[in-house]
C-alpha cells in the first residue's frame, strides 16, 4: 500500500466514527459513478461540511474525497489538492489532472459558507474542471445546524443532536454537450447545477 492511502486508512478509520453518529440521513449513494473521475458539487453550510460529506462517502463506497485548498491546514487528511500560493489560476489545471487519474474532488460552487435559506450564485470553476476533464458532477445537498465558528460546530459535533442530512442527486454530464462551451453556456450549466443542489438540501436560488 502507498503511504499516502496508508495515511489516508489511518486517518478515516480513526475521524470517520466520529462523524458516523450525526449522519442520520444519507440518500442517493446508488448514484454515484461506480468507477473513474467524477466531481461533486455540494451546498456550503458549516466548517465540518467537508467532513461529513467526506465520511459519508467513504463509510458507504471507501471512496477517498479530495478538496481543492488554499491553505495547509488538512495536509493530514491526505486528500487535499494544494493550491499553489499566489496561483490560484492552476485550480482548474490540476483539478482537472487529478479527476483524470480517477479522483474524486468535491467543490462548494457558492464559495464560502452560506447558512441562509437562499443559494448564493455559483461561481463557474465546477463546471469548467468537470467539462475540461470530461468526468460527470455529481450534485449534494447537505443540511445540518451550522456552528458560528469552528468552535461551535465542534460541539455540534460532539453533541448527542444536530443531525446531518445528505442528498446525492443524479449526476449531470455537460460533457455531452455540443455547444462550444462559451462564457455564456458555463454559466447557464452553473445555473442549472445550483438548481439541483437547491432542490437537494431545501433552498431556494
Amino acid at each position: 500500500m502507498k503511504p499516502s492511502n496508508l495515511v489516508y486508512q489511518t486517518v478515516s478509520t480513526l475521524a470517520y466514527p466520529l462523524f458516523k453518529p450525526k449522519l442520520q440521513t444519507i440518500q442517493g449513494i446508488e448514484r454515484l459513478p461506480a468507477q473513474g473521475g467524477f466531481m461533486i458539487a455540494a451546498n456550503h453550510v458549516d466548517f465540518l461540511d467537508g467532513f461529513y460529506i467526506a465520511a459519508a462517502i467513504g463509510l458507504a463506497r471507501n471512496i477517498p474525497v479530495h478538496f481543492l485548498t488554499k491553505t495547509n491546514n488538512y495536509w493530514w487528511t491526505t486528500v487535499t489538492i494544494q493550491i499553489p500560493p499566489g496561483d490560484h489560476a492552476r485550480a482548474v489545471d490540476l483539478a482537472v489532472a487529478a479527476l483524470r487519474q480517477g479522483q474524486v474532488i468535491c467543490n462548494f460552487p457558492e464559495g464560502e459558507r452560506n447558512p441562509s435559506a437562499k443559494m448564493l450564485p455559483g461561481k463557474t470553476g465546477t463546471v469548467r474542471m468537470a467539462l475540461e476533464a470530461g468526468v460527470p458532477i455529481i450534485p449534494l445537498g447537505i443540511a445540518c445546524r451550522p456552528g458560528r465558528n469552528m468552535g461551535q460546530s465542534l460541539l455540534y459535533l460532539m453533541s448527542k443532536n444536530n443531525a446531518v442530512t445528505i442528498r446525492i442527486g443524479r449526476a449531470m454530464n455537460f460533457s455531452d454537450a455540443t455547444s462550444l462551451h462559451s462564457p455564456d453556456t458555463i454559466r447557464e450549466y452553473t445555473r442549472q447545477l445550483m438548481t439541483a443542489i437547491a432542490s437537494l438540501c431545501d433552498k431556494t436560488v
